[in-house]
């Protein structure tokens, strides 16, 4: 399991772009996408086709893992939860909540 990356010391902007970043490279790696990484910040990666129903569980269990969070039912609902611009928002909005409570 990977280790939090430490979101209480990110905050807002900076932490949202380490997510993009990071979410952006977890479909380069797999070889999901390969063209410009700037349309797959707003591209619906589930409409696009670029994750199995299996991978759809992997990609939630390792953001959890990786930025300390943890997804609700309403949170898969979300629209933005589609796109990895959206998905850095909601990852920072829960990662500061988290650190609020701490």
């Amino acid at each position: 399991m990977a280790r939090p990356c430490g979101a209480s010391r990110l905050r807002g902007e900076e932490l949202q772009e380490q997510v993009a970043q990071w979410l952006s490279q977890w479909f380069f790696d797999r070889k999901k996408f390969s063209g410009d990484s700037k349309t797959l910040l707003h591209m619906n990666y589930f409409e696009a086709g670029l994750l199995t129903s299996l991978e759809v569980i992997e990609f939630v269990t390792e953001i959890e893992d990786k930025f300390g969070v943890r997804f609700s039912e309403q949170d898969f609902q979300d629209p933005r939860f589609v796109t990895i611009t959206g998905l850095s928002e909601m990852v920072s909005g829960h990662a500061a909540q988290t650190a609020q409570r701490q």
